[in-house]
């Protein structure tokens, strides 16, 4: 079976990845998200790139892809820079994994 790789966000932010061969889902709006997350749960998608602004936005939709094996669900800061929501949410991941916060303390 082969996986694919895939990134959602602004156009503006994503639309360089094509290069790479990654499947880019560009939004702009809630909705849009709601299907293209929608549609990569019925694929073959091994990692998931979303960018801060939307994952924080489609945060109820993503946590069943975030709570399963495969795909990987990967933050990346925007065209504009880090919101600080990637991060946040990378600690809560290794919180879970290791027992306590052993990144910021």
């Amino acid at each position: 079976m082969s996986y694919k790789i895939g990134i959602i966000g602004n156009k503006d932010t994503i639309f360089g990845f094509k290069a790479f061969n990654l499947e880019v889902f560009p939004i702009t709006s809630i909705e849009e998200g709601r299907e293209v997350i929608k549609k990569i749960s019925q694929e073959n998608f091994a990692i998931i790139f979303i960018t801060e602004d939307w994952e924080e936005k489609l945060e109820e939709e993503l946590t069943p892809l975030k709570m399963a094996t495969i795909p990987a669900v990967i933050s990346l800061p925007t065209h504009l820079g880090s919101t600080g929501y990637g991060l946040k949410e990378l600690k809560k991941i290794v919180e879970r994994a290791v027992g306590s916060d052993i990144l910021f303390k």
